[in-house]
Formats: C-alpha cells, structure tokens, sequence
C-alpha cells in the first residue's frame, strides 16, 4: 500500500495545526491539573512536528 503524503499534505497541516490549538487551549484552560498538562503537552508536541513536515514537504 502506498501512501503519497505529498497529495494528503494540507489534511496533515489542518491535522498538525488542530493538534497544536487544542493541546494549547487545554494547557490553559486546565493550568495545574497533571493528566490533563501531560495529554497537552503531548498533543502540542505531536502537533507542531507535523505542521513543519507538512510545509517542508515537497513533490
């Protein structure tokens, strides 16, 4: 099965950049609570190598 990434590179942006803003929002709207800051920081260190991978891409 082969995957072109560079064809399905704006649905991993749209991925990347919503990853990103909820891990954001969640890192702030739950400042203190310690299950909730460790799935944000994951969310936004998931989110943010994405968004650079899928800029970087190219054909």
């Amino acid at each position: 099965m082969k995957i072109d990434f560079y064809t399905h590179r704006k649905k991993f942006l749209v991925f990347g950049i919503l990853s990103l803003i909820s891990g954001v929002l969640l890192a702030f709207l739950k400042w203190g609570i310690e299950p909730e800051e460790t799935i944000a920081g994951t969310l936004c260190g998931v989110g943010l190598p994405i968004i650079i991978i899928s800029l970087s891409s190219k054909k």
